[in-house]
């Protein structure tokens, strides 16, 4: 049986209580060139990200406002095409730890909202290689039901990837205001399932200036 869902998603064919097969599968080719799209964004390898990340929040320079959390939002231009055009670039972050089921969550693991020149993702990007294909993933906010959904796995040169394919400003809804999300995910084989945590205080401040940048990045 299918049950209403929070914060606008009603009638989403994105999103269904755990025990309900996903509606819509999305062609895999299509997030088999968004894998390489995100990576190719990222201008150093996933670890060197996280480190960076790790580093920046370490010696103070994140958001001063004790009221942003751990959240990191970043607005940049690229050239995207051929014919040299600038267009703008945008994402926000934040770094969680995960661990094998069963295991200490003591790795770090992102959650990352990004807007490319021809894309808008919510993608897990995770120092483990993941092998391709759909994936299992559950979140769990707060003390909420968990909620399953759909997504693509695969491992590019930056890292192993999960791509939630919802709607960006829906995820985003239902993860603001609140403190936590417990994410399981399995790669495509339904091997290397884990359990990553990602503090949510501060998305709230993020939200609407992401979402706003996003909307101008030039498709």
């Amino acid at each position: 049986m299918r049950s209403s869902l929070p914060l606008g998603l009603a009638g989403s064919t994105a999103w269904e209580r755990c025990g309900s097969e996903p509606r819509r599968t999305p062609c895999a080719s299509d997030l088999e060139r968004h894998l390489l799209m995100v990576a190719r964004a990222v201008s150093s390898s996933l670890r060197a990200t996280l480190t960076a990340v790790v580093l920046v929040m370490g010696y103070g320079c994140r958001n001063a406002d004790p009221g942003a959390g751990a959240w990191e939002f970043n607005v940049d231009t690229v050239r995207s095409d051929t014919a040299g055009r600038v267009r703008q670039i945008s994402w926000l972050r934040v770094v969680g730890q995960e661990g094998a089921d069963g295991e200490p969550r003591a790795k770090p693991v992102i959650l990352s909202f990004d807007c490319l020149p021809d894309q808008a993702s919510n993608t897990i990007m995770t120092e483990q290689a993941l092998r391709q294909g759909t994936a299992e993933v559950r979140v769990t906010v707060d003390r909420n039901p968990p909620l399953r959904v759909p997504g693509f796995a695969g491992t590019t040169p930056s890292g192993g990837q999960v791509v939630l394919t919802i709607p960006q400003d829906s995820l985003l809804a239902v993860l603001s205001g609140r403190q936590r999300a417990i994410v399981e995910y399995a790669d495509g084989a339904g091997s290397s399932r884990t359990t990553a945590e990602f503090p949510l205080a501060g998305l709230g401040m993020y939200r609407d200036a992401f979402l706003a940048a996003c909307a101008e990045r030039g498709d």
